[in-house]
């Protein structure tokens, strides 16, 4: 890329905002070192990891990544063969290195969709064991741990030995009684790394010894007493052999990292990366940005962009800043030159700008403050001529300038080049200034560049009216409110509005008056039509965005439709499920108890009895129907929730049920529903509010004795889940004890089974069960179990009479 161009378009800027964005130094290395790249795979990888890691960065940041320092220049010392690295060094490398395993863990256990990231995971080759010895040897605040090595401990603890014993003897003649007139203060201390003591220059004849040091009166002496001499070579003696401990240790450390080298230095590279993404998605995030498309040959179409230089402007202003307001800039189909006119200060510069610069930062990897359907072109290379580069000392004038420039553009660019050329034409006689002017125009959209330039000129917007590869664009400017109205409208020249502008900043209505008589009735035509041209205009922009509100509104309305249709549909779906389900239950419970009766008969039951229980199946599918529980209201608005929280009442519209909330959406946007039958998981959109739990009504539970015998009782646990199955049915076995009973009937129905599993692990533990089996074919069969009351069996005969006879 152009680097001329990209110090104009201020993208040095912007790569200071990202580099602040950083945590670690490798990363505002990387950052400051950002270019853009022409490369279509290259773009498209670096928008992809910037995206990725935004939604990554919305679980929390890298972790340890600010630990990350730029150990490249010791990783190169240390390759050096007898090379020692500094415990600084080497602590640095175990940083590193720790927080690219714990960055590397953090990619890796993510459920999210992250195949760029964890191209760079496996980038990631961080030797744990490096990390590991550095911190077993160097202590935090960069000296050599005793404990680095068993010699190491030994000298140092001897050391200390010698040291103390050192001080013990100087302490001595500190208080003897009849050094107490030459000793100058009663301090150890050291000079020459050997311990001394300070003495008057009287101390002669009194304590023989060696001066290491005076002071500068001379009136003190630093005295080496002749009792500590041997003990201080001892010290100075053990001192250098944990000294050359120390350096074989680091030694050591620096051929333990040139070993792993390149498994450290392309861990650093990786990590540099990751932080430059993370920066990416976090300036993404800080500006609401939004993925752009980048393709080769695509149109220009950027809706809602804005410049990010100004939304940080705006931003370090605070609150009382106003809103950076987004400007469209979308090109027509088969037009690739747009020739921007209007008044100064209406914001022609800034939309050069921010095309360049937002074509800049999407070839770098970075999402722009744009809607997210903006598409850029893929290009080569952004030249820009914007701005006053006149020079005294090179005696170039400001259109010499330009004209240098030109030329330097239309030298180097192509079919793949971005041309932003600001006031073309200026500077000079504007009759020669327009030809040259639509001459440059004209030579690039031959070669077919991708132009945007702006202009006063007549003659220029009156060349791109006739050249069907050309387009002029008008920025909207609010005379009244003397302020621009941030609207580029395509299709149409704008005005300058010079002799407004003069009158509003005060130039006398007698020299406005003879300027617009000067002017000449041509130019006053011309100019009148242009501001009927941009009412229009207007009036048609109204037009198209009402027409769009009310297609918006109309597509909102029929999917508003639509999806009242689907959940009626599923709603019509389950109920129909429902009812299948309730008459095979009625019917099954209805033969059962035929079943029964005809059993009875042959046991020689009285005929009375057996027609009475005949007489009693009529009513079965009222007792069914009774003892189901009542449905929720559903909810009087069926809106979608933006949001749930566990244990909030929602209303389950496809199936026409009201449930608990048991966990929030996850990353495909399930939520998971506790229902009365059971657990299910539905799209969010299918949830509306419902009102809080209703009291549910318990199941009635049925005893029924013969007539003239003790109570013979049975349960009916049908449409139970196995919690409220167990609930009722402990109590039931309670009450049947104390009743005196001693053989019961659970009737729970066939199913899927799960009930009668859940039953029997419950009976198998109960203390008032003696044993249980599936009732007899008559009695039931795999729809009910027979339970016996009474003191339990031993363990063996309980496992096999409980297990088999529930299997």
């Amino acid at each position: 890329m152009d680097g001329h161009s990209l110090g104009v378009l201020e993208f040095p800027a912007v790569l200071d905002l990202l580099a602040a964005e950083a945590a670690s130094v490798l990363g505002r290395q990387r950052a400051a070192s950002l270019r853009p790249t022409s490369v279509a795979e290259e773009v498209g990888r670096r928008l992809a990891e910037t995206r990725e890691c935004r939604s990554l960065l919305r679980r929390g940041p890298f972790a340890g990544l600010e630990r990350a320092a730029d150990i490249r220049p010791a990783l190169a010392r240390a390759a050096i063969a007898g090379a020692r690295l500094a415990p600084a060094d080497l602590l640095a490398i175990a940083d590193t290195v720790e927080a690219a395993v714990t960055l590397r863990r953090q990619l890796r256990q993510g459920d999210l969709p992250l195949p760029t990231l964890l191209r760079y995971a496996e980038r990631l080759r961080p030797p744990a064991e490096v990390g590991g010895r550095i911190r077993q040897c160097i202590l935090p605040d960069g000296t050599v741990a005793d404990a680095a090595s068993p010699t190491l401990l030994r000298l140092r603890g001897r050391a200390r030995q010698l040291r103390e014993g050192a001080r013990e003897i100087l302490q001595g003649l500190l208080s003897a009684p009849r050094l107490a007139g030459v000793i100058a203060e009663p301090v150890i201390t050291l000079r020459n790394d050997r311990y001394v003591i300070p003495v008057t220059p009287a101390y002669h004849g009194l304590l023989p010894g060696v001066v290491q040091d005076q002071s500068g009166s001379g009136q003190t002496l630093f005295l080496e007493p002749m009792a500590v001499v041997e003990a201080n070579n001892l010290i100075r003696r053990v001192e250098r052999e944990a000294e050359a401990e120390v350096d074989r240790l680091l030694a050591e450390l620096t051929e333990l990292v040139r070993s792993h080298g390149e498994a450290v230095a392309e861990t650093v590279e990786a990590v540099a990366d990751l932080d430059l993404a993370q920066a990416k998605a976090r300036l993404a995030e800080r500006w609401d940005a939004a993925e752009p498309t980048v393709a080769p040959g695509a149109r220009l179409q950027l809706f809602r962009i804005r410049h990010p230089l100004l939304l940080e402007a705006r931003r370090a202003k605070g609150a009382l800043a106003e809103p950076v307001v987004p400007i469209d800039v979308v090109l027509p189909p088969d037009v690739r030159v747009l020739v921007i006119t209007g008044p100064n200060t209406g914001g022609k510069t800034v939309t050069l700008k921010t095309v360049g610069l937002t074509a800049l930062m999407a070839q770098a990897g970075m999402h722009l403050p744009a809607s997210a359907d903006s598409v850029l072109p893929l290009v080569s290379a952004v030249y820009a001529d914007i701005g006053d580069e006149q020079s005294i000392a090179q005696d170039l004038s400001t259109f010499s300038a330009h004209v240098l420039r030109l030329k330097s553009v239309l030298a180097q660019s192509d079919a793949t080049s971005l041309v932003l050329m600001d006031e073309l034409g200026a500077g000079t006689d504007p009759g020669e200034g327009a030809a040259l002017g639509a001459a440059v125009l004209e030579e690039l959209a031959e070669q077919g560049c991708h132009v945007l330039a702006t202009t006063h000129l007549d003659g220029l917007k009156l060349f791109v009216t006739q050249d069907p590869r050309m387009v002029n664009g008008a920025v909207e400017f609010d005379l009244d409110r003397f302020q621009p109205g941030y609207k580029l409208h395509i299709g149409i020249p704008g005005r300058s509005f010079a002799l407004d502008i003069a009158s509003r900043l005060g130039i006398s209505p007698t020299t406005i008056a003879r300027a617009r008589q000067l002017v000449g009735e041509t130019s006053a035509g011309i100019a009148a039509l242009l501001d009927r041209l941009h009412v229009l205009e207007r009036e048609r922009s109204a037009d198209a965005e009402a027409a769009a509100r009310e297609r918006e509104a109309s597509q909102a309305s029929r999917l508003a439709v639509e999806a009242l249709l689907a959940d009626l549909r599923d709603q019509r779906d389950s109920l129909k499920t429902r009812a299948e389900r309730l008459v095979a239950q009625i019917a099954a419970e209805a033969r059962r108890r035929a079943e029964a009766a005809v059993a009875g008969l042959r046991q020689g039951q009285p005929i009375q009895a057996a027609r009475q229980a005949i007489a009693d199946i009529r009513g079965v599918a009222e007792e069914i129907l009774a003892d189901l529980p009542e449905l929720s209201e559903a909810p009087e608005k069926g809106g979608s929730l933006d949001a749930v929280v566990s244990g909030q009442r929602v209303w389950v519209r496809h199936l026409n049920q009201a449930g608990t909330v048991l966990t929030p959406p996850g990353p495909q946007g399930l939520v998971e529903v506790q229902l009365g039958v059971g657990r299910t998981r539905v799209p969010l959109e299918k949830l509306a509010s419902a009102s809080p739990s209703p009291v549910k009504r318990e199941t009635v539970i049925s005893w029924r004795a013969g007539a003239g015998d003790a109570l013979q009782a049975e349960i009916n646990v049908i449409g139970c889940t196995v919690e409220e199955a167990s609930g009722r049915v402990g109590r039931y076995l309670e009450d049947a004890m104390l009743g005196g009973l001693t053989r019961v009937r659970i009737i729970h129905g066939k199913g899927t089974g799960r009930l009668r599993r859940g039953l029997a692990a419950f009976l198998h533990t109960h203390p008032l069960v003696a044993s249980f089996q599936l009732a007899s074919f008559e009695a039931g069969g795999a729809g009910a179990t027979v339970v016996d009351l009474g003191s339990k069996p031993a363990p063996a005969g309980e496992a096999a009479t409980g297990e088999a006879g529930v299997a």
